[in-house]
């Protein structure tokens, strides 16, 4: 199992050097900037109290250098270059996730609501920035977009493993004839997922990311998958995978639950042996790698979980 982490870990790290150098290639934040920075928006009429833009923060961007669109979001420029808005939640190192939780459905379509609040986010901040440079305070737009690449990235690595899982199960079931094609096909049509001639449906999904249910819709079995190799978080991926199986098993005591983790630290082994709501753990990276590995879970889960006839 070391050797299969190591191996995945730099393919992994490698992939996502990759991955950051393009994003940085890609971003738009000088052409952002510079369009915020254009002499055209200085026309604008700025009422400082409606837009909630701070004495100090206006005195700070002045100190800066900085023209007043360039730092503050006005209604106008939004309209008119609607993209600047992630310039300016950036800036403000405001993730969207969290523009979009404060942002009250009601006022998403209202462009000053928006504007008053990434100016109340850049009022407060601009002061504390007073001594900065210029280019540092535009460098924290790389900063929060580079959290969020990180999130994206992080999200890419589940998604990757639990999709090469599916096409390792859809697969097998499809080369041992054990597929029903005609009501996969009926099925794909609403959701991922394939049918057995048993009448047994496969379904692919992220909580749990497996789940298996009888012709009669009994829950016969549910898989999580946690394709992540970094170790600093296995503990967490443990307790989102608990979650997961005791809800399963609420529905279904008799319901087969198996743990599939890329990574397993000594403190999450000595948790599992205690922890009942976890009937198996297979290696994750041993099963996509190593075919012997491979044909064990799989005989494993048809055979004695699904009940099919291999």
């Amino acid at each position: 199992m070391a050797d299969h982490i190591q191996t995945e870990l730099a393919t992994r790290y490698l992939s996502r050097a990759g991955f950051f150098w393009k994003r940085v290639r890609d971003a738009r934040f000088g052409e952002w900037q510079k369009t915020a920075r254009d002499a055209s928006w200085q026309n604008l009429t700025w009422d400082w109290e409606a837009l909630r833009i701070g004495d100090a923060a206006r005195q700070a961007a002045q100190a800066l250098g900085f023209v007043p669109s360039e730092v503050f979001a006005h209604p106008e420029v939004i309209n008119v270059k609607p993209e600047l808005v992630d310039y300016y939640r950036l800036l403000a190192c405001l993730p969207n996730k969290g523009l979009g939780q404060l942002r009250p459905a009601a006022a998403r379509k209202d462009p000053l609501a928006l504007c008053r609040l990434l100016n109340d986010f850049l009022s407060a901040l601009l002061p504390v920035a007073a001594r900065a440079s210029r280019e540092s305070l535009l460098n924290t737009i790389f900063a929060e977009a580079g959290t969020e690449w990180q999130g994206t990235w992080v999200n890419s690595i589940g998604l990757q493993a639990s999709q090469a899982l599916e096409q390792v199960l859809a697969g097998f079931a499809a080369q041992r004839g054990l597929m029903d094609l005609a009501a996969t096909a009926r099925l794909t049509q609403k959701q991922s997922g394939f049918v057995l001639k048993s009448g047994t449906g496969v379904l692919f999904g992220s909580e749990p990311d497996v789940e298996c249910r009888s012709g009669s819709g009994e829950l016969m079995c549910v898989i999580e998958i946690k394709g992540s190799a970094d170790k600093a978080g296995a503990q967490t991926r443990l307790g989102e995978t608990k979650k997961s199986f005791s809800k399963a098993k609420l529905e279904n005591p008799h319901c087969h639950t198996i743990f599939l983790p890329s990574v397993l630290t000594p403190a999450v082994r000595n948790q599992l042996k205690t922890e009942r709501d976890i009937d198996q753990v297979f290696d994750l990276l041993a099963i996509l790698n190593d075919e012997v590995e491979r044909n064990k879970f799989l005989e494993e889960f048809f055979k004695f979980r699904l009940r099919e006839k291999l």
